[in-house]
């Protein structure tokens, strides 16, 4: 990765120098153009994800040099000012090899680099019904915003498990309820939560704390991964809220794991519908 930083930034001068030397105001040739929209793509779509994870930079760093580049995107469409054109480049020049450069040579960051470990999650579920789910909470990972990743996830699983309730059938749903609710010993004596839904819309006002109970009762999940799967939403509950918790990039490949083992690729959560097949290793 360090190679391939210093590279772009030469570039990304080489632009500059090119930028400097035309005659006119404004910017018109499409080789100009060109590289400049080249640049701001390769930087957003292969550098940037790359930056951020385990001991990377700063999500909030990358974030603005993301902005950058994006207005140099922008500014490759016809007839934009040289003056546009160079405030941009020189604002990203100036203090590029301090942030990325200097620090990989100082031993301040690590990066993986090339494919990370939410890529082998999501070359699991890729296929399957909720992939975009993943694929965005993926994406939110890799750019650092792991709170948001977390709220990714959740929704990835409690998805699964609203169709799959579907599948099996509402009543079976709302009888399983009714039976837990009437249990005065055993597990779930403090249940007290009969449902009586009819639709996937009336179960998605259902609380997911509720449901993850429910599920347990109908035999879909034990004790245990009930008990994983719960401290899932209470992570997802406290990055979609403000607080001091903080959510680590460990944190997060736990979460990740154990919604793919105990939901994803769970034969008894699998739907006839899904493209996506269940395996175990």
């Amino acid at each position: 990765m360090l190679s391939d930083l210093k590279g772009f930034l030469d570039e990304v001068k080489g632009l500059r120098a090119d930028v400097k030397a035309i005659s006119t105001n404004t910017v018109g040739t499409k080789d100009l153009r060109g590289a400049a929209e080249a640049l701001g793509c390769k930087w957003c779509n292969e550098i940037s994800p790359e930056l951020v994870g385990n001991d990377g930079f700063a999500a909030d760093l990358i974030a603005r040099y993301d902005q950058s580049f994006s207005k140099l995107i922008a500014l490759s469409a016809p007839n934009n000012r040289k003056s546009s054109y160079l405030s941009t480049l020189n604002l990203i020049i100036k203090d590029f090899r301090k942030d990325f450069v200097l620090p990989i040579q100082q031993g301040k960051v690590r990066l993986s680099g090339g494919s990370s470990t939410f890529d082998t999650f999501l070359s699991k579920i890729a296929p399957s019904d909720e992939g975009a789910y993943f694929k965005e909470a993926i994406s939110c990972a890799k750019h650092g915003y792991l709170r948001a990743a977390t709220v990714m996830a959740w929704c990835t699983a409690i998805d699964r498990i609203h169709h799959k309730i579907e599948e099996i059938g509402f009543p079976t749903f709302n009888v399983t309820s009714a039976q837990m609710a009437s249990q005065t010993t055993g597990r779930f004596k403090r249940f007290n939560q009969t449902q009586n839904v009819g639709s996937l819309s009336e179960l998605r006002e259902v609380f997911d704390s509720t449901v993850l109970w429910i599920i347990e009762g109908m035999g879909l999940i034990d004790s245990n991964q009930h008990t994983r799967l719960r401290s899932c939403f209470e992570m997802r509950c406290h990055s979609a809220h403000p607080g001091e918790a903080p959510t680590t990039i460990y944190n997060l490949l736990s979460c990740f794991s154990d919604i793919e083992q105990i939901i994803l690729a769970n034969p008894k959560f699998a739907l006839k519908s899904s493209a996506f097949q269940p395996t175990h290793t």
